[in-house]
């Protein structure tokens, strides 16, 4: 399903590969910026990659000629669980954002208010940008707020529920 979403965006793959050459760069600094893991740092690179390719990347890479800028907000609203799991656009939603909630829920205890309010407000600046930039052809749609949204709370629950594991596993890790 989510095949069929990406075959529209013909650069997903690829961008997201160079995505992978910051996450590999970088996931040390922002893994002691979160307090976290390494790896917690790299799956938030990645996933933020994921966001800008998937939703800041211009459309089959041609620019709107003309573009009007506008921001549609009638209408918008959290989905039910079973609009989350039939909609083809909303797993893609959901794929992208949920890494990026994850990782914040992951982030050392002084740090994680202040990452997961930093990937609650991600939707909104993508939104932001879309209507800012009417050029990349994107249209600036509260219902794609609300999906990002619900998106990252998804991921966010995934990370606080795995939370305990995953410090179990790291102190495990460090008495061996």
């Amino acid at each position: 399903m989510i095949s069929a979403v990406l075959g529209g965006m013909p650069m997903f793959w690829p961008g997201l590969l160079l995505s992978l050459v910051p996450a590999a760069l970088l996931n040390r600094p922002v893994g002691r910026l979160l307090r976290a893991h390494w790896v917690v740092g790299f799956v938030l690179l990645l996933g933020l990659g994921g966001v800008v390719v998937a939703t800041l990347l211009p459309e089959a890479f041609r620019l709107s000629e003309g573009a009007v800028r506008h921001c549609a907000v009638a209408g918008g609203r959290p989905r039910s669980p079973y609009e989350l799991l039939h909609v083809r656009h909303i797993e893609l939603k959901l794929a992208t954002y949920a890494p990026v909630g994850f990782a914040a829920a992951l982030a050392g205890p002084r740090r994680r208010a202040a990452a997961l309010l930093g990937a609650a407000v991600l939707p909104f600046a993508v939104s932001a940008v879309h209507y800012a930039l009417p050029a990349i052809g994107r249209a600036c749609d509260v219902q794609d707020v609300w999906d990002g949204v619900q998106g990252v709370a998804f991921g966010a629950a995934a990370g606080l529920a795995a939370g305990p594991l995953v410090r179990a596993l790291r102190t495990r890790s460090r008495a061996v």
